[in-house]
Formats: C-alpha cells, structure tokens, sequence
C-alpha cells in the first residue's frame, strides 16, 4: 500500500480539524479580566472581523481553531469560532497564540 504524498498535509488537516471540533466540549478557556486590565488597555474592535488561526483551550487542553479576530489589545486578542455543535463560541486569548493567517472552508 503506498501513501498519497501530494494529498496527505491536507488529510492530516483535515483529520485534525474534525478531532478538535470533537474535543470542544463545554466553555472554552478565557484570559481573566486581571489577565486583560481592561480599564487599563485600550481595545480596538474591528467592524469586519478578519479570518485567522489561533490556539484556544477547553479544559486546559489546547487546539488551533479557525477563527474571527473581533477586538484585541496590546496582549491580547477576543477571538470567536464554531464548536462542533455549530455553536458560536468566544475567548480572549494572548496575542501571541493568534496567526493572521486566513482560511478556507472544508
């Protein structure tokens, strides 16, 4: 049996993306409002939320999920996805955890 070597990055892809949408379970994991200091942080919200990719963590256990970029401060970014119940879900999470990077539909 031989494997599919010009296919296989975007099964792997694939096949990870439907484990994460399996593993989000619950509420997902947010920076505390002292992780944010809001009162202390300017935060831009943007009116077309742009596409990218970022680390978010449901119970502790981290997964990079397609996402929307709504606000974001000097550290940190609010992000917003759908879990596998296509349900909208949002965190804020730290800059660093986000890639502009824009994606497709599966």
């Amino acid at each position: 049996m031989t494997s599919n070597r010009r296919y296989a990055s975007s099964i792997e892809r694939r096949s990870l993306q439907k484990k994460n949408l399996r593993d989000m379970v619950g509420e997902p994991d947010s920076l505390t409002m002292f992780e944010l200091d809001l009162e202390n942080e300017l935060v831009t919200y943007d009116p077309k939320p742009k596409k990218a990719r970022a680390w978010v963590r449901y119970s502790g256990r981290a997964m990079k999920v397609n996402v929307y970029v709504l606000a974001w401060t000097p550290t940190a970014v609010r992000v917003r996805w759908v879990n596998a119940e296509q349900v909208r879900q949002e965190a804020w999470v730290w800059q660093p955890a986000v890639q502009n990077t824009p994606w497709t539909e599966l």
